[in-house]
C-alpha cells in the first residue's frame, strides 16, 4: 500500500523586528486589524497556524475586535477562549456566561460559540458603568466614570442575534432571573474589574459548574483594579478552590471544576455563599439549600 505524507501547511510569513517596532511606536494596530493580527503571529498555535486547525478563531476574531482594534493585541486571551470553550463544550453539558459584557465584544465570541452548541449563553451588566454604592475606597474619578459608554442596545449590536442569548439587566446578583438561577453552566467569563459583583459572581456560578466546566476571571493581576484580586483570593480561601494565571493584558484567572469521584453516589456538601454543592449522580449539580431535595 503506498503511504503518503502529509506535508504541514507553511506558517504566514512573520513580520520582521523593525515592521513590529514601527507598527508599535506608531500605534498603527488602532487603524488596521491587520496589524494586530502580525504582531500576534507569534502567539498563534501551531496547529492553527501550520494544519489550519481551529477555523472558527477567524470568526471569533473578528467579533473579539468589533469596534475595538486594540483588543486584537490580546491573542492570548482570545485564544484562550476559543481553545478551552470549544473543548469544554465538546465534552461538558450546560450554558455559557459571562458578567461584565460591556460593548458586548467577548460576549459575541461566546454567543458565536453558543450557537454552533445549540446552548444558552446569559450576559449580565447594568449596561451603564459601576453604581455609585459599588465604588471601592480608592477609586479614582476615571474609576467611577469607567465603562459608561455604552447601552443595551449598543451591545445587542455587537452580539448579534440568537435566539439561545438571555439578557440579564442591572447589578449582579440581584439581576438573576428564576431561569438563570435553575441552570447549570459549563463555561463562565468574570470580567466586573471590581470586588463585589467579582465575589458575588463566583459564589453563584461556583455551586452550578459542571465537572470539567471553567471560570475566567479577568483582572486578577493586571495591576488596575486590586478589588479583583481580592475577590478571587477571599473566593479562594472559603472555597479552598485552586486556579491558574493566563498571561494575558488582564492577567486573567481560571478555575477549573472538578468531580467528586471518591463519592460514588451523593458527594461532599460544601456551601459557598449560600449555595451547597451536593454533586452526585444526578443530572443536577448543584442545588440552593432551599431545594437541596430535588437532587436525591
Amino acid at each position: 500500500m503506498e503511504h503518503r505524507i502529509v506535508q504541514p501547511r507553511a506558517a504566514p510569513e512573520s513580520p520582521s523586528m523593525d515592521e513590529l517596532e514601527s507598527i508599535i511606536s506608531n500605534r498603527s494596530y488602532l487603524n488596521s486589524n491587520n496589524y494586530s493580527r502580525s504582531l500576534a503571529v507569534m502567539l498563534q498555535p501551531g496547529s492553527y497556524s501550520d494544519f489550519r486547525a481551529h477555523p472558527e478563531f477567524d470568526e471569533a476574531f473578528e467579533r473579539w475586535t468589533q469596534g475595538d482594534r486594540y483588543r486584537g493585541l490580546d491573542m492570548v486571551r482570545l485564544w484562550s477562549f476559543v481553545l478551552n470553550i470549544k473543548h469544554i463544550l465538546s465534552r461538558c453539558p450546560g450554558s455559557l456566561a459571562e458578567v461584565g459584557v460591556y460593548k458586548g465584544q467577548s460576549s459575541a465570541v461566546l454567543s458565536y460559540f453558543a450557537e454552533k452548541a445549540a446552548r444558552k449563553v446569559y450576559l449580565a451588566d447594568t449596561f451603564e458603568g459601576f453604581a455609585e454604592s459599588q465604588f471601592e475606597a480608592d477609586f479614582s474619578n476615571g474609576k467611577k466614570q469607567a465603562f459608561k459608554d455604552t447601552n443595551l442596545v449598543m451591545a445587542k449590536d455587537v452580539v448579534g442575534i440568537y435566539s439561545g442569548i438571555r439578557w440579564i439587566v442591572g447589578l449582579f446578583p440581584a439581576s438573576v432571573t428564576a431561569e438563570m438561577r435553575a441552570d447549570y453552566y459549563s463555561f463562565v467569563s468574570i470580567d466586573c474589574d471590581i470586588y463585589e459583583p467579582i465575589r458575588d459572581a463566583l459564589r453563584f456560578f461556583w455551586p452550578r459548574m459542571t465537572p470539567g466546566g471553567m471560570i475566567f476571571v479577568h483582572d486578577y493581576s493586571s495591576g488596575y483594579w486590586p478589588g479583583a484580586t481580592r475577590a478571587i483570593d477571599e473566593f479562594c480561601a472559603e472555597s479552598g478552590v485552586r486556579g491558574m494565571l493566563l498571561p494575558d493584558l488582564g492577567g486573567s484567572y481560571v478555575l477549573v471544576r472538578q468531580g467528586w469521584p471518591e463519592a460514588p453516589g451523593r458527594g461532599p456538601e460544601r456551601t459557598v455563599g449560600g449555595a451547597t454543592d451536593h454533586h452526585s449522580d444526578c443530572s443536577r449539580y448543584w442545588c440552593d439549600d432551599a431545594t437541596a431535595g430535588e437532587c436525591n
